[in-house]
């Protein structure tokens, strides 16, 4: 059975790119806003150029946080749920995101079978470590121990 975590317990992420396409292709899909889209209203806009949609960080965020617990032998299920999501500054063309997740305090309770619960805050931090969003969220952690690497 995987140990629960002990609370205080901090991982931080690798980093994800964010070019002009990926931008411009998640928002044509989800959130068409003009500042998403074209640059030249982006310039005009409240955020004065092109910036992702929040809710590509927070996508892109999530991906980070599973790929981070799974690396820090937390084997991660999924996301049970996310109690709180704010948005502090825009992220622009070419600029990169990572992750800052506290363990907080294990939980016993988990929807998910043959899982745990454990309850994460998430910085989500540009390439100068300037958060850019921060998330309340709970994970489902598998109650069997991650495989070791090479195996």
């Amino acid at each position: 059975m995987a140990t629960p975590s002990s609370p205080d317990a901090h991982l931080s992420s690798d980093t994800i790119a964010l070019d002009k396409s990926a931008i411009v292709a998640f928002a044509s899909r989800f959130d068409p806003q003009p500042y998403h889209l074209d640059a030249e209203a982006a310039e005009q806009s409240i955020f004065g150029g092109l910036c992702a949609s929040g809710w590509h960080i927070a996508a892109l965020a999530t991906r980070l946080v599973s790929e981070t617990l799974l690396q820090n032998a937390h084997p991660f299920v999924e996301m049970i749920s996310v109690s709180e999501l704010k948005w502090s500054r825009p992220t622009f063309v070419n600029e990169q995101i990572s992750v800052r997740i506290a363990l907080d305090a294990s939980l016993s309770e988990s929807p998910i079978p043959d899982t745990r619960a454990q309850s994460l805050q998430i910085d989500v931090c540009n390439g100068e470590g300037a958060v850019v969003a921060q998330m309340s969220a709970t994970a489902a952690i598998s109650a069997e121990p991650a495989p070791e690497a090479g195996q």
